[in-house]
């Protein structure tokens, strides 16, 4: 019983939190009608901390409900099945084990900390120049701003992002490279999900979107591995039983 309970809330929980996320930051996307966001941040921590149907719940509805929030419902669909199924695969995968030597674990953490960094610098020539995002974080609801996004910022991200998952590998955790690779795969998963929605369901222009689901799944991976380490420390009996080491 004092499982299901602990289960009940943390679901509730991550799924709030999925949703807050996805709301805070967006950058609507014309071509699609629909629109970039932070969110991934969140299902990606939800799988990684709570197992894979914490994760396929959290991600599924919590994102769902963001979109209906935000006046993007005609996505609804599509985000409860795509984002559901990316918690459940990221969640189900970082918890297995393909290896029994922390070398070669080390050898998959170096291998996916350049391989992420690459795909930083692909999507760079992307996402440069100016753009509007529209802030509901801390009262700022629906403001909208005019940034600039410099190259380097993305080279940096790229370097910083590269180095902490070779860094993570050798000296934090053997395994991150396995989480990396877990999130990229589920992130692949959202890519094409969405893009199979926008294309049969909606009927727009899904290849526009394609690079922009790109950046949330790299984004998210980001910051959701360091956000669960950091959990992973501060509060262990929160992590579900079965967990990574």
């Amino acid at each position: 019983m004092k499982a299901e309970a602990r289960a009940v809330s943390l679901t509730a929980m991550f799924t709030a939190l999925v949703c807050a996320f996805t709301i805070s930051i967006q950058l609507y996307i014309p071509a699609t009608r629909g629109y970039f966001n932070v969110g991934e941040v969140m299902v990606y921590t939800a799988a990684l901390v709570g197992g894979p149907f914490v994760g396929a719940f959290a991600g599924g509805v919590g994102s769902m409900l963001a979109d209906i929030a935000t006046g993007f419902a005609y996505y609804a669909p599509g985000t409860l099945v795509v984002k559901g199924l990316e918690g459940l695969i990221v969640g189900w995968l970082a918890r297995q084990r393909l290896f029994r030597t922390p070398r070669a674990w080390r050898a998959l953490s170096t291998a996916i900390g350049v391989a992420v960094g690459l795909a930083l610098l692909s999507i760079a020539p992307i996402y440069v120049g100016e753009a509007s995002l529209t802030l509901s974080l801390l009262g700022l609801w629906g403001q909208e701003l005019q940034l600039v996004i410099q190259p380097w910022a993305w080279y940096l991200a790229a370097a910083i992002t590269a180095i902490l998952i070779v860094y993570a590998g050798f000296r934090v955790d053997p395994n991150v490279g396995w989480v990396a690779l877990s999130i990229l795969l589920g992130g692949g998963l959202m890519v094409l999900g969405y893009f199979i929605y926008e294309q049969v369901f909606l009927g727009v222009a899904a290849i526009v979107e394609v690079p922009f689901n790109v950046a949330q799944c790299l984004v998210g991976l980001m910051a959701s591995i360091p956000l669960y380490k950091a959990i992973q420390a501060a509060a262990p009996s929160l992590i579900e039983q079965g967990t990574l080491k």
